[in-house]
């Protein structure tokens, strides 16, 4: 972090300020936000980008597993509780993040929809859709939160003429490093008339939508609803392993987040993608594909280098992961809920039975969570790791939050 003068703390005490800086980067975010009270020295360390960075690197890397509980009021409330997966300690201690009631309180005729949907994690940013819209509008809300700062943001909304009706559907999140923002792509169809579906982009910097130029096919709704979410390769690429953009010999895709163009590329040859996850991890795009008891892991390698020079890329099976609870090989019984990459070579794999660490360089697997006796476990597909930046687009836009959706504390 560099070397910092030395302060004075309290009558001839002193202590120097690299030192002060260490210590508070080894301490959970939500500590070093109570300290940034102790003093004006430390209130001014802690808001150092350099020690932010840093804060960041040692902050641990965590999955969310989902609980609902019936209160006494018989209101069934959604908790969701954040699992460092990179501990050796066992069972990982689950940290509460969150809770909120599971479903939407609108009328019958709106039908059951869920309060609220986290559809991606991104820098410890949370993308959540509202799902408690009475107000009979086609367009969807989507909220940007800090869990660590506490902070909230909306996006912009779609601007429809009167009669016009639409399907929205988020396909990815992700950073776009030329501008700052963070942006939403999203798929739009029109369900009444002949207009042709489109691509928008919904960012945190902007006052409303823009239409993308690239020509979109209709969404097939063949594809299951949790592979239409992309996957960041890196900073600047997007990845499905099924996308309407696939074309009739339905490949994967890639989406270009700075040109915003797309482009087909040969998926992994995984007997079901719907088993399947994409994730990255060690900096390859990896693939995974659910067995009875394992899970194979696909590496694509050199992925980087032959799109740049054209040359053919090809996918090679190279781990395969044992697990201590048996699959059932159904829709309805189980499957790959969370397949993602971590630090130092781990990947976390996890379904409704339990969640295990997998590291790629020693082969070691490490058991984070599992399922009691008759009973299972939620984790989400995304992993998070708390920041402690404060955007502008939060005070440039700031929303209230979701009403009913309460952190910890």
């Amino acid at each position: 972090m560099g070397s910092f003068s030395i302060a004075k703390m309290r009558g001839d005490f002193h202590l120097d300020e690299g030192l002060v800086a260490d210590i508070l980067a080894r301490l959970p975010a939500k500590s070093v936000l109570r300290l940034r009270a102790v003093c004006k020295d430390w209130l001014r360390i802690t808001l150092c980008p350099l020690f932010v960075a840093a804060h960041a690197r040692r902050s641990p890397l965590e999955i969310f597993l989902y609980t609902t509980k019936t209160t006494v009021a018989s209101v069934d409330l959604t908790e969701i509780d954040a699992v460092d997966f990179s501990t050796d300690d066992r069972p990982a201690p689950r940290r509460h993040l969150a809770r909120y009631p599971a479903k939407a309180e609108l009328p019958p005729r709106y039908g059951p929809r869920q309060y609220c949907s986290l559809l991606a994690s991104c820098d410890g940013l949370l993308l959540l859709r509202n799902g408690n819209l009475a107000d009979g509008d086609a367009r969807e809300q989507y909220l940007v939160c800090n869990p660590v700062t506490r902070q909230w943001t909306d996006l912009p909304r779609l601007r429809l003429s009167r009669n016009v009706e639409v399907r929205q559907r988020g396909s990815g999140f992700y950073f776009h490093e030329p501008s700052g923002e963070y942006r939403l792509l999203c798929h739009i169809t029109f369900t009444v008339g002949q207009r042709a579906p489109c691509y928008c982009i919904l960012s945190t910097g902007a006052d409303g939508p823009r239409r993308l130029s690239v020509q979109a096919t209709p969404i097939d709704n063949r594809i299951a609803s949790n592979l239409l979410f992309g996957n960041l390769m890196s900073p600047a690429v997007l990845h499905w392993l099924k996308h309407m953009e696939g074309g009739a010999a339905d490949q994967m895709v890639a989406f270009d987040t700075v040109a915003e163009t797309f482009w087909q590329m040969p998926p992994p040859p995984v007997t079901c993608r719907e088993h399947s996850n994409l994730f990255v991890a060690d900096g390859s795009l990896m693939a995974s594909e659910l067995g009875h008891l394992f899970v194979d892991l696909w590496v694509l390698d050199g992925y980087v280098c032959a799109t740049a020079t054209g040359e053919e890329i090809t996918w090679e099976r190279r781990h395969r992961v044992e697990l201590t609870w048996h699959v059932q090989m159904s829709w309805q019984d189980d499957r790959l809920l969370l397949a993602a990459g971590g630090d130092r070579g781990d990947v976390v794999l996890g379904t409704h039975h339990g969640v295990v660490a997998y590291n790629l360089r020693s082969g070691a697997v490490r058991q984070v969570d599992r399922a009691s006796r008759g009973d299972t476990i939620s984790p989400s597909r995304r992993v998070f790791r708390g920041s402690l930046v404060r955007h502008g687009f939060f005070d440039a836009r700031p929303h209230p939050g979701l009403p009913l959706f309460r952190f910890c504390a």
